[in-house]
């Protein structure tokens, strides 16, 4: 199934989209759908309030707070991305004005990698900014497509989205909402980063949609989960996400449920990369680390320093030469060779912590106040789980780390997972082999490194009918499957 909002892919079941947040099933209704007139109705209002200014043409995208169409500057005939903040956001009179301002300095921004923004305004009631139209692909859409990237081209992107966000840092600009969708590749393999600074922060509206959220809940920082101020090193933390995201082909933490995904960000150290690309060079696995670090202060000072830490790892001209050609043509539609990946490890399930039904309140709480309030739920869960972890394992519950011992330790490394090794050959050799729903193949693995436990693995074509089966690896075993030859439909 796919989230009616963004589009994401979503598995069968899901109650909340991982990557905007929206509501997108409903547990006493059979199916959802999607009125078309809705968007109709409102791209007919944005042609009528925009005519003479912009001759908007169709909707390209949307999120939890705007949404994008393509039009033309009807004084200078050149083609626009017209991003309108959505009339169903309610911003005051103090952020309303603070948002036309920063969105009126980032306009000021001129870098390569920083998409231009052409003009910043506010007409019939809506904030919108014109920004240059890119003739290529968003990253998002290329990782859908092409699956996990190259280490030489997971690298060249990630060098150039930093230059940008790094230039925008250090003049007082945090971005809030780096994610893969907001990553551009035009068709000459430039990568260009969008929206800078116009990320609105959830204090500054009132919303009316139910469900609508504010952020990208897989690529949010620990500290903006927490409703605080973003600083850089946010930036930095969604970057790592991102870098997680082209190596591994999705982002670290995943998990059908809002709540869930601020657990992990919250508590859980991300996924081992290695298990997933054995061919991550120590630098780059140490660097992606060292940004998702959960406290801030323990990432980079500084973005550039970040960069700094990218631009040092070891690259040829060949692997830059051919990092270039690929982009330029997974920007133009076309194809690279797929890289195939290990399986991570599940990532654990969070405690909860039951809480008796309140009594109503004659008078309801700010949205503000209650996403703080839910967000210290989800806190106190995590801190309860983890006094109940020690007190199964025996450790006195009253032993307290001096802040200063906290800080100086080193952070530590994930703790190994014992895996065994699959070893399977397809017919026909096109079939895709996927493994507890993660490709991890087409045609054959050998000897893929694979955690101990049960593990569904399944082999598809088009046109054959796929085959399923439940496997159990052992550690340090070996497990041969010889070739799994599908049947066409009938036979």
């Amino acid at each position: 199934m796919k989230c009616f909002q963004c589009g994401a892919e979503l598995p069968e079941g899901t109650r909340f989209c991982g990557h905007c947040g929206v509501k997108v099933s409903d547990p006493d209704a059979v199916t959802i759908v999607e009125e078309p007139e809705e968007s109709e109705a409102l791209l007919a209002r944005m042609r009528y309030i925009f005519a003479g200014e912009y001759e908007v043409e169709r909707e390209i995208g949307r999120g939890g707070m705007a949404i994008v169409y393509r039009a033309t500057e009807t004084a200078l005939q050149r083609p626009i991305a017209l991003k309108v903040l959505r009339p169903d956001i309610g911003l005051s009179a103090a952020a309303a004005e603070r948002f036309k301002r920063e969105a009126q300095t980032v306009a000021s921004l001129d870098h390569p990698n920083i998409i231009p923004v052409y003009r910043v305004g506010l007409l019939g009631g809506l904030f919108h900014i014109a920004m240059k139209f890119v003739e290529g692909r968003s990253l998002d859409t290329i990782l859908d497509a092409q699956g996990p990237l190259s280490v030489p081209v997971t690298l060249a992107v990630l060098q150039e989205a930093t230059r940008g966000v790094a230039f925008a840092n250090e003049r007082d600009i945090v971005h809030r909402d780096v994610k893969a969708a907001n990553i551009l590749i035009d068709t000459d393999g430039r990568v260009m980063v969008s929206d800078f600074g116009v990320a609105l922060r959830a204090s500054d509206v009132t919303l009316t949609a139910v469900g609508t959220l504010i952020g990208t809940p897989s690529y949010m920082s620990p500290e903006q989960c927490s409703g605080l101020r973003a600083g850089p090193q946010s930036d930095q933390y969604s970057l790592a996400v991102v870098a997680f995201q082209m190596l591994a082909g999705a982002p670290p933490f995943q998990s059908d449920t809002l709540a869930g995904i601020i657990q992990h960000h919250f508590f859980t150290p991300p996924p081992d990369l290695r298990m997933a690309r054995q061919d991550v060079p120590p630098a780059l696995y140490d660097m992606i680390a060292r940004a998702l670090s959960k406290n801030a202060s323990d990432r980079f000072a500084s973005t550039s320093d970040m960069l700094a830490a990218l631009e040092a790892i070891p690259a040829s001209a060949a692997d830059r030469r051919t990092s270039q050609r690929v982009l330029r043509d997974l920007a133009r539609g076309q194809g690279a060779p797929r890289i195939t990946t290990g399986v991570l490890p599940p990532l654990p399930d969070m405690p909860t912590l039951a809480v008796p039904p309140r009594p109503p309140r004659a008078r309801r709480l700010p949205h503000a106040l209650g996403y703080a309030a839910a967000l210290a739920l989800v806190a106190l869960g995590g801190w309860f789980g983890s006094r109940t972890a020690d007190a199964r394992t025996g450790a006195p519950l009253s032993t307290a780390v001096p802040p200063d011992t906290a800080r100086a330790a080193a952070p530590a490394r994930p703790i190994p997972v014992a895996t065994g090794k699959l070893r399977v050959l397809t017919n026909p050799p096109s079939a895709e082999i996927l493994l507890d729903g993660r490709r991890v193949g087409v045609g054959s693995v050998v000897d893929l490194r694979v955690p101990v436990g049960p593990r569904r693995l399944r082999v598809q074509a088009t046109g054959y009918e796929p085959w399923d089966t439940t496997i159990v690896v052992q550690a340090g075993a070996t497990h041969k499957l010889g070739r799994v030859t599908l049947r066409v439909p009938g036979e």
